[in-house]
Order: structure tokens, then C-alpha cells, then sequence
């Protein structure tokens, strides 16, 4: 049995593993955790308002804007095609880290399975009807369906954690890939992303959709993902694929010498079937 789930996983990649998770916990083929209320809570009675930032937005946002940005400055680094390249490099971590993310979090929220602030306006749970002052429930049925999956989602808050991942990458981007660029453009680019994320996550309290615990975890579920992406080897292959392709343009001809007078070092690149040297 161990060999074959070896076998498997061989045969799988990242991508693979991280969707598997996902389709997982979005099918709610598990069940879920559920944390009780306490009756006529004052931190579950806010009403539900609707979101300053959807969905919808927060997709296209986090998915779009990161995208332009690494088109836009790998632009000014190279040629067209080679521009390209190396910017869905980046764009493909990136995703991959946004998936992490979401996986990550929706984990969390079916694992905890705490009340929204809006909780007893939107879920309406008939047990609140016959509680006492201050009693605990500890189980609960929703009367609104279309809030059955919805109101008990709280922890942690998947808006903050897609903003701050789409905010701190760009910054980690611009500091590594745009040191051509102006200083005072990549300073203003940085601050910006940072001030979405601080505006998306203060709208997620202000629209009471979340508490103040739920904003700072889903802020910092971020930092284990963002370490991830950034250590993995994608600005080493960036690297490598940058010094390639300069050595392969200094490569010598046939019959040349290999090795130059000054001490250099000849090497056979990768990205070409011809030896590069270089000058130590």
C-alpha cells in the first residue's frame, strides 16, 4: 500500500497536490468544525452590509495586477520574447503561491468554523430564540439556507490573505527585478501595493464581515506562503537563465580557444550545445 501511494505521488507534481487539497475542502467531503455562539452577543449581532471589496474584485485584482507589473518591468529588462519568458516565470510562483493561500485558508475556516459579526442577522439560528442572556450554544441550525456555508466562516479572513500576498510579492518583485527602474516610481509602486492590502483588510472590519483576530491571522497566514515562493528556485533560474543566455552570446566559434589569456574559466551552457567561457 505504501509503495503504490509512493507511486502516486511520484507521478504527481506541486500543482497537482495543492488542487487535490482544494477540490477536498471545497467539496466538504469532511466535516468541518463548529464554534458556538453565546445568546444576544454583541460581537455577532453587527448587520450584514455587503463587501466594499468582492469576491470577484479580489480575484481580479490579486491575479491581474501582479501579471502587468511583471510584463511591464521584465520589458524594460530584455527583448520582447525573452521579457515574456521571464515574466511568467514569476507569474507562475506567484500563482502558485496564491493557490497555497487560498488552499490554506479555506482549510482553516472549515477546520474552525467561527461566527461571522453578522452572524445572527444572516445565519438566524432558531436556538437563538429560546437562549438566555449569556448562555452558550454550543450547536446551531441556520434558518437562512443561501447562509448555511457562509456564516460560520469567519476565521481566518481570506480577503486579507490574498491582499497582503499580492502586496508584499509585488514589493519582494519590484525590489529584486526593478533596481533599472527609477527609484521614486519602485518606492511609489511598493507603498501602493502595501496600502491596498491595509485598505482591503480595514474594509473587512469596517464591513464587519470579519473580527479584528480574523484579519490579523489571515495577514499573517501569509508570511509562511510568501517564504515559500520567495525561497524557492525561481530568481535562481531567472539567474541562470540571465547568465545563459549571456554566455551563449559570448560564446566562442569553432576552433577558437577555449580558455582565455586572462584566466578565464569556459563552461558548456545549458541553452547551448556550444561551450561559454568568461573572464574571472
Amino acid at each position: 500500500m505504501l509503495n503504490k501511494v509512493k507511486l502516486v505521488l511520484s507521478k504527481t507534481n506541486r500543482w497537482h497536490r495543492v488542487l487535490l487539497i482544494f477540490a477536498l475542502v471545497e467539496s466538504k467531503l469532511f466535516p468541518g468544525g463548529k464554534v458556538g455562539f453565546r445568546c444576544n452577543d454583541p460581537a455577532l449581532s453587527y448587520p450584514y452590509t455587503g463587501d466594499t471589496v468582492s469576491w470577484k474584485w479580489l480575484m481580479a485584482i490579486t491575479l491581474l495586477i501582479p501579471l502587468l507589473v511583471m510584463l511591464i518591468v521584465e520589458r524594460q529588462r530584455d527583448k520582447l520574447q525573452i521579457a515574456k519568458q521571464n515574466a511568467l516565470r514569476w507569474y507562475k510562483e506567484y500563482v502558485f503561491g496564491f493557490l497555497l493561500n487560498l488552499t490554506l485558508v479555506q482549510t482553516v475556516k472549515s477546520i474552525v468554523g467561527s461566527p461571522r459579526p453578522h452572524f445572527f442577522d444572516t445565519c438566524q439560528p432558531k436556538e437563538a430564540d429560546t437562549c438566555e442572556v449569556s448562555e452558550y450554544v454550543s450547536s446551531y441550525t441556520c434558518t437562512k439556507a443561501y447562509w448555511l456555508s457562509q456564516s460560520d466562516r469567519s476565521f481566518p479572513s481570506g480577503h486579507t490573505s490574498l491582499a497582503f500576498h499580492m502586496g508584499i510579492f509585488v514589493v519582494y518583485y519590484l525590489s529584486q527585478r526593478a533596481r533599472h527602474v527609477n527609484a521614486r516610481a519602485v518606492l511609489s509602486g511598493q507603498a501602493l501595493c502595501v496600502s491596498s492590502a491595509l485598505c482591503c483588510a480595514a474594509s473587512r472590519l469596517t464591513d464587519h464581515r470579519h473580527h479584528w483576530w480574523d484579519v490579523l491571522a489571515g495577514a499573517l497566514l501569509t508570511a509562511p506562503v510568501l517564504l515559500y515562493t520567495v525561497s524557492s528556485d525561481t530568481h535562481t533560474r531567472l539567474h541562470n537563465t540571465r547568465v545563459c543566455q549571456y554566455m551563449s552570446q559570448r560564446a566562442p566559434r569553432p576552433g577558437s580557444p577555449t580558455t582565455g589569456t586572462t584566466g578565464g574559466t569556459c563552461w558548456r551552457a545549458r541553452c547551448s550545445p556550444r561551450p561559454c567561457c568568461c573572464t574571472l
